[in-house]
């Protein structure tokens, strides 16, 4: 692959880690129970896990590819997930990282023959579903979203 679309896919991941979902969660002020203790002791470890990938992405987009970080907008921006329980949150990003996993996936079958970008969206990849694995057992249990009733 060319440097430029390069350096504009590394810079979408590392958007992506540093303003990552799971801080984004943990700093939303969801409403907690004693029950949900564990679950947010796993968002804080998925949040510490993206930092740290941030850290590795600036580090590839400088060494390997010569290019400085350029970060975008949090990609969940206007939603609102203020006061919502943590089950509810964590479903959302399960959800989230199931979504990433396929896109890293895709991106790896085009990019395949890249010695740069190769291991760099395997382990994005992975770590994505290593999160959704981490966070599934917290997530809301419904099989069918709730439905409105009547008053």
């Amino acid at each position: 692959m060319e440097r430029d679309p390069a350096v504009r896919l590394v810079n979408d991941a590392l958007s992506r880690e540093y303003n990552s979902v799971s801080a984004y969660v943990l700093h939303s002020s969801p409403w907690t129970t004693p029950a949900d203790e564990a679950a947010l002791k796993a968002l804080e470890e998925v949040r510490a896990a993206q930092d740290q990938t941030a850290s590795w992405l600036t580090t590839r987009l400088r060494e390997d590819l010569g290019a400085g970080p350029s970060l975008r907008a949090f990609e969940y921006w206007k939603r609102d997930l203020n006061y919502l329980s943590v089950p509810y949150l964590v479903r959302f990003c399960c959800e989230h990282f199931g979504k990433v996993a396929a896109e890293y996936d895709a991106l790896l079958a085009e990019n395949a023959g890249d010695a740069v970008l190769k291991p760099i969206l395997t382990r994005l990849r992975d770590e994505a579903k290593a999160h959704r694995k981490k966070l599934e057992p917290f997530a809301a249990k419904w099989t069918v979203p709730p439905k409105e009733a009547a008053p």
